[in-house]
């Protein structure tokens, strides 16, 4: 039987508002840093497609836009998903490691290589990874974001569940995928906006949006707790970690907040976290006047000052965003202190640079590759990593991690270095290797990992390091430790109520497999 014609408009005009270009929901952007520079993906809302930077862009990514170019994906992401994505420069290519949900509303992660020629990504592998044994089902709307930890330790993947509480998944190369832990037991939350960095052993930040008024950050202390906090107004009490009750964590509303979040009603669509040098934590969100907004705790010596209102910048630096809470990506350099921020501004993809201390004016993205990087490419395209050992499914997580690390040894390894040398206790190749490292972290320069290894060697390497249970940070490693016997070590300190700790610093004999051969000590 024939529709009548006033039904058929209707019906037509619905199929055309569905074509058309919608607003992007939460957390449809992602960007991160590699060793040559950030890169940036963001899904089409009319088409649902993944699309992305030029994977060879060189400092500032190039996003084409007539046409796009987009991530082949095996499981189709559902449109509105949150992204997120971390990826590394292996000396001969790029890659990259997407986190989106599907239609099923699983949770996916999927690997890829750059082919060099083209700047285009070639799919690796796929996997729901949500389905792990004691994974609580995803939120329907959860934020998703990803620390990479290195190539042991992997990442940690934070979501929210049906109840809005906040957990993670975990990588390690001994277990794969799996559940790791709920990290903030809270339920009662605004919005979903959600985002993470890693800084150093047991520092990985955790920020969302908690309330209309107050943001929440959870942060792995040494103990191997999630310590939560939230700011402006403080929770009453003194320590609150992942194991608190429930019931005992409201605001400690004895006195006034020092200050209230600028054009903030707790449901930004995304939120943002970078830390530099100094180990400053500075959080991001676009407010309901459509532009950024900037909060940071300074460290003093060993400790951190409480989150405070950083200077707004004028539409020059910041545009206003074309609408209010708005999405948008954060990536940054810990090793340089650099922080680059994506988000729609009149029309266009505009991206805003913070670098020595100050911001630059803010420009649109381009489109052609006028600073492709300079490097070897393999002339292989194999989809299982190519050749010369390739990207295994064991050697995933982390192949470049060395800017990050870098920065944290301007603070601490420099020092650790010189009285190495002095003591004149360097003298194995390892110690060589290490000192290396550590002067090439003290310069400001990223560290170059060694090319990768094979499946078996990884393996291998995995199951003689660690058994992989828990959090996955494990206080000792099979090195040799013996250069470090005679260093004076003060013993790390513990988390102080107020001010709180700027970094968790380790035992002299922890240390972290880094995507290198060099041993270098793991720092805060």
């Amino acid at each position: 039987m024939a529709k009548p014609a006033v039904e058929q408009r209707w019906l037509l005009q619905c199929m055309l508002l569905l074509l058309l270009p919608r607003a992007a929901q939460c957390g449809s952007m992602a960007a991160w840093w590699t060793d040559i520079g950030p890169s940036f993906v963001l899904q089409n809302a009319s088409t649902g497609l993944l699309t992305h930077s030029l994977c060879h862009s060189n400092n500032t990514p190039l996003y084409p836009v007539d046409p796009p170019v987009a991530f082949k994906t095996k499981y189709a992401p559902k449109n509105g998903t949150a992204l997120a994505a971390t990826g590394w420069y292996d000396l001969t290519t790029t890659w990259a490691s997407l986190f989106y949900q599907n239609n099923n509303n699983d949770i996916v992660n999927a690997i890829y290589k750059c082919n060099f020629q083209t700047g285009l990504y070639d799919e690796v592998e796929s996997d729901v990874i949500s389905d792990r044994s004691g994974t609580p089902p995803p939120n329907e709307q959860t934020g998703l974001s990803v620390a990479l930890l290195g190539q042991q330790e992997g990442y940690r993947v934070f979501y929210h569940d049906r109840s809005r509480a906040l957990h993670a998944l975990k990588y390690t190369q001994v277990e794969n995928w799996s559940y790791g832990n709920v990290i903030s037991p809270s339920t009662n939350r605004s919005g979903m906006a959600l985002a993470s960095m890693f800084s150093g052993v047991r520092n990985v930040t955790v920020v969302s949006a908690r309330d209309s008024s107050n943001i929440e950050t959870v942060r792995l202390n040494i103990d191997n707790a999630w310590h939560i906090t939230t700011f402006p107004t403080p929770l009453r009490g003194s320590t609150f970690t992942n194991a608190t009750n429930l019931t005992t964590t409201t605001y400690d509303t004895s006195s006034p907040p020092p200050f209230t979040l600028n054009a903030y009603d707790g449901n930004p669509k995304a939120i943002g976290i970078a830390i530099d040098t100094q180990l400053t934590r500075h959080i991001f969100y676009i407010g309901t006047d459509r532009a950024p907004h900037s909060y940071a705790a300074f460290v003093t010596g060993l400790t951190e000052g409480g989150f405070r209102a950083q200077p707004n910048q004028t539409e020059e630096y910041w545009p206003l965003a074309d609408e209010p809470n708005a999405d948008f990506a954060i990536a940054s350099n810990l090793g340089t202190s650099t922080i680059r921020l994506y988000y729609m501004s009149g029309g266009q993809l505009v991206e805003a640079k913070y670098r020595s201390g100050n911001w630059d004016p803010a420009g649109r993205l381009e489109v052609a590759n006028t600073t492709a990087a300079a490097g070897g490419h393999n002339g292989t395209d194999e989809k299982d990593g190519g050749g010369g050992g390739g990207l295994s499914t064991g050697a995933k997580a982390g192949v470049g991690v060395g800017a990050a690390i870098g920065g944290l040894l301007v603070l601490g390894g420099l020092a650790l270095w010189l009285l190495r040398r002095n003591k004149g206790t360097a003298k194995s190749d390892t110690g060589a290797a290490a000192s290396s490292d550590v002067e090439g972290g003290a310069a400001g320069l990223a560290i170059s990992p060694e090319p990768p290894m094979s499946q078996a060697s990884l393996h291998d390497a995995a199951s003689a390091t660690r058994a992989g249970a828990g959090s996955g940070l494990s206080k000792s490693e099979t090195w040799d430790h013996t250069e470090l016997k005679d260093a004076a070590v003060t013993p790390p300190p513990r988390e102080l109520e107020s001010p709180n700790l700027a970094s968790e610093l380790p035992e002299v004999n922890d240390r972290n497999e880094l995507p290198t051969a060099h041993h270098i000590t793991e720092l805060p």
